[in-house]
């Protein structure tokens, strides 16, 4: 198909669907929730009870991070709303028969509307790029506590799951962590005791809003712009890893100033420089000495710590 047609299949996928939401909860409000792998599993867990549980909202993506989640849901408002206290509940609920206190008081709903297919396309993306920013030993492919690994990955059919019909009540009760393990289960599969997203996410209706595997995969690496607005929207502190802000800042070098090396620019320019990198990036004082090669003292100075 043309580029076009294409285009006007994603166009035709958007059209049909309800109203759109980014949700997300501000990991600067929120500490640590989940401390290891195996509270980030129950949380995932949980999750997806939930999702299958929620007949009014459709769930495109998600990532769960330790202290915050991101997630792209369909529904109206008030049953996108309840979704999430009903999945913050379930949380709560288990941590209260834990050894560990966790306050969750901080871990509050937010919901942005999306307009648009080409915003759709963005808060995917940028939803499933969360795991990557902050584990160095991942791509966005790789991180295992959400639905990104998901998209466009042919190898899921060959995981070795089993229907979550088919389990003991036993094993039931584990993934629930509730006597009540009676959910629709229509389709739910589990691998390794996790309840597999691709199993309760939509992820081949969130394909049809990319025109191609390649479409989403420049997005996913190359969309710094985008990245950047969402994540002042939403008061993310980290979007871009090192090396993408590398890039990001050589092209505009280039751009600007016919240098391909950040660090050869002229003080006054390096200046300048920094605080793009600090407004339109969000760039950390470390990120900025380290690329621009200036020093500390002048970067904290320009940038007072808070």
């Amino acid at each position: 198909m043309s580029f076009r047609e294409k285009e006007q299949l994603c166009e035709m996928a958007f059209s049909g669907c309800g109203p759109l939401w980014h949700l997300c909860t501000d990991g600067n409000a929120q500490s640590i929730i989940f401390i290891d792998d195996a509270e980030l599993k129950v949380g995932m867990n949980l999750f997806g009870v939930c999702v299958a549980s929620a007949p009014g909202v459709k769930i495109y993506t998600f990532e769960l991070m330790n202290n915050h989640l991101h997630s792209i849901a369909e529904g109206e408002e008030v049953a996108v709303r309840q979704f999430f206290e009903s999945y913050k509940l379930k949380l709560q609920r288990y941590f209260s028969k834990s050894d560990r206190v966790v306050d969750l008081r901080g871990f509050e709903c937010s919901l942005f509307r999306i307009e648009n297919l080409q915003s759709l396309r963005n808060e995917i993306v940028y939803a499933n790029r969360n795991g990557f920013l902050v584990k160095s030993d991942c791509t966005p492919y790789s991180y295992p506590w959400g639905a990104n690994m998901c998209f466009y990955n042919l190898a899921l059919k060959y995981l070795p799951s089993v229907p979550y019909k088919n389990l003991s009540v036993r094993e039931k009760r584990k993934i629930c962590h509730s006597n009540d393990v009676n959910i629709p289960d229509e389709g739910l599969m589990v691998f390794e005791g996790v309840l597999l997203p691709s199993s309760y996410c939509l992820i081949g209706e969130a394909e049809k809003f990319f025109r191609d595997a390649h479409h989403y995969f420049y997005l996913l690496t190359r969309n710094y712009e985008a990245y950047s607005e969402i994540a002042k929207r939403m008061h993310d502190s980290l979007f871009l890893t090192d090396d993408e802000l590398y890039t990001a800042v050589s092209a505009i070098c280039r751009k600007r100033y016919n240098i391909s090396q950040p660090s050869l620019l002229p003080g006054k320019d390096k200046i300048e420089l920094a605080k793009c990198m600090h407004n339109d990036y969000n760039a950390s004082n470390r990120q900025i000495r380290s690329i621009l090669k200036i020093q500390a003292e002048l970067v904290d100075e320009l940038f007072p710590r808070k």
